[in-house]
């Protein structure tokens, strides 16, 4: 699996179907001053996508996909892990995430769940916590 960071809207394209397909939310996705990687397979199909919004010492994951016929694989934990290692190495303490579908997954890979008033200012503030996702999303976060 060859990982590429996603760095021009063009490149954006093809992990933004695959996120609406998903149907995760897609459409406040930007690259500035954020990391998305695409994930592709020895032929070069998109299998897997995911990102990190930085905020200070914090990220917030965003948009953890893997192509539907690719599942089952451990794309998906080979992803998080991945971009967990990134957010390490950009001197992140703590990663959150908020999720409806996926809370066990995200629990088995060392995310804990937290009340959203103990989420750090800047991370309530994303447009992820303010608009896209609902009030009833699990919250969670990952300390390094």
């Amino acid at each position: 699996m060859e990982a590429r960071v996603v760095n021009k809207p063009k490149y954006l394209e093809e992990a933004l179907l695959l996120l609406k397909t998903s149907k995760l939310p897609y459409q406040d996705i930007k690259l500035d001053n954020n990391l998305f990687v695409s994930y592709h397979d020895e032929e070069e199909h998109l299998i897997g996508f995911g990102g990190l919004e930085f905020y200070s010492s914090y990220a917030l994951l965003r948009s953890v996909a893997v192509n539907e016929a690719q599942r089952g694989k451990a794309i998906g934990t080979r992803i998080v892990n991945d971009l967990l290692d990134r957010a390490k190495s950009n001197s992140v303490k703590e990663v959150y995430l908020l999720t409806e579908t996926a809370y066990d997954f995200f629990l088995k890979r060392g995310f804990v769940e937290i009340w959203r008033e103990n989420v750090p200012g800047e991370i309530k503030a994303s447009s992820e916590f303010t608009s896209v996702c609902p009030v009833s999303a699990a919250c969670m976060v990952y300390r390094f």
